[in-house]
């Protein structure tokens, strides 16, 4: 065997033996990589293996707040102390968006939790409770198809607060509700059903016992959905809305001794409101201004003028009691804001916000009648984006006779408050 035999079969040995390693080896999977998704606006990415495009948000928000926050509730238990000391707050949000021959399929979600030290200004009960459990609640969610949304979300019959962070007394309600929107040429029509326990309906009770006067009452609500239509309108610097609502949260007290034998009734009474908001933007005068007007009447729908609801005025002095009683209670009502935003820069923004609400309830035996405004300034910088360093100061006058609830002890019938936090959002 000479040298060249030798080298030609050493290399053929070589080949056989990687070609067999080789053949081990497993092949690699080829990488699925997270694509962006731009069907749906910025943040959208695509779930890998789907055609559902994913979007993840939330916040965290710190702060804290001085003064006379609640008329009493907070100073009663803290003399000496304007001050509603620390809270938390935080906020993770999730959408999935696909495209469908029916229409955009959506699906949103919004989970909060508080810690337990939150002021009690103009917050709602659930606010309270969810803060005092340091329980993570559903803000809202919901799913929608074209034009069918479903779930818990802002209510059709509200037109916003105004630019602050406390916002002016007016309809500022989350409810379980099913919607239908069409809009063609900047117009916009709209209709939904919406749960009346979400907006203070008592449902029916059956020989409840009122703790401390001895009286008994059966009946209620009749567990009847409100109805509420809306047109809207966007057309260059102007954007409108008017709502109307039939609504089923107040009662009347009926004849009765107030014994187990001989109850008080609660009548249902049925009600409506109407109400109107206009935003105007004007960039030509100043870049990013913006001004905000609302306005809104109601006969027996009290949570749809402010009077009771998310940004109420029996929520501010009382949030433990007044808010639901003031929701059941028959009533003519009506609320007005006008709020101002300036854009000093990029960075930094500040607003002016006014409003009035009031309550007649004089028709009934006990004369319930509610006077209330509320003036506010909120400045927010935002040094880096996603961060915002945001003050809102605000004075608020509730005049109240004939209810139960002596608003002169005390704070007499006045109060001011100052909120300052951060909020992290992403």
């Amino acid at each position: 065997m000479n040298f060249k035999t030798l080298l030609l079969g050493s290399a053929a040995a070589m080949l056989m033996a990687g070609g067999a390693q080789a053949a081990d080896l497993t092949v690699a999977e080829p990488v699925d990589y997270v694509k962006v998704c731009d069907a749906f606006g910025a943040g959208f990415f695509y779930s890998p293996g789907t055609d559902t495009c994913i979007k993840i948000g939330g916040y965290v928000k710190f702060g804290t707040a001085f003064g006379d926050s609640d008329f009493g509730y907070f100073n009663a238990g803290y003399d000496n102390s304007n001050w509603g000391n620390f809270y938390t707050e935080v906020s993770i949000q999730a959408t999935a968006s696909t495209v469908t021959e029916y229409g955009n399929l959506t699906g949103f979600i919004d989970m909060r939790a508080q810690t337990g030290n939150t002021f009690s200004g103009g917050q709602t009960f659930s606010d309270l409770v969810n803060s005092s459990t340091n329980s993570a609640y559903v803000d809202s969610a919901y799913l929608e198809l074209g034009p069918l949304k479903a779930g818990r979300f802002t209510s059709l019959f509200d037109f916003g607060r105004g630019y602050n962070d406390t916002g002016m007394f007016g309809s500022d309600s989350t409810t379980d509700h099913i919607q239908l929107t069409y809009a063609v040429n900047g117009f916009g029509l709209a209709i939904s059903v919406e749960d009346n326990r979400d907006r203070g309906a008592l449902g029916y009770t059956d020989g409840i016992l009122v703790d401390g006067s001895g009286d008994y009452f059966t009946g209620g609500n009749d567990n009847i959905p409100d109805i509420v239509g809306a047109v809207t309108y966007a057309s260059g610097i102007f954007s409108a809305k008017v709502a109307a609502a039939y609504v089923n949260e107040a009662v009347s007290i009926g004849s009765g001794s107030g014994t187990l034998l001989d109850p008080y009734n609660l009548n249902n009474e049925s009600g409506w409101a109407i109400g109107g908001g206009l935003e105007i933007a004007l960039d030509s005068f100043s870049a990013g201004d913006r001004f905000f007007v609302s306005a809104a009447y109601g006969d027996n729908a009290n949570s749809f003028t402010g009077i009771t609801g998310g940004t109420s005025v029996a929520g501010t002095f009382n949030p433990f009691s007044a808010d639901i009683t003031y929701s059941v209670t028959p009533g003519t009502s009506w609320s007005a804001l006008a709020s101002y935003k300036h854009v000093w820069s990029p960075q930094l923004w500040s607003s002016l916000s006014g409003g009035y609400a009031n309550f007649d309830g004089s028709d009934q035996s006990d004369g319930v009648n509610v006077d209330a405004w509320r003036v506010g300034f909120t400045t927010a910088y935002t040094p880096v984006k996603g961060l915002d360093l945001v003050g809102d100061v605000f004075y608020s006058n509730i005049k109240a006779d004939d209810n139960g609830y002596d608003l002169n002890d005390d704070n007499g019938d006045s109060a001011w408050n100052f909120n300052l936090f951060l909020k992290r959002s992403w």
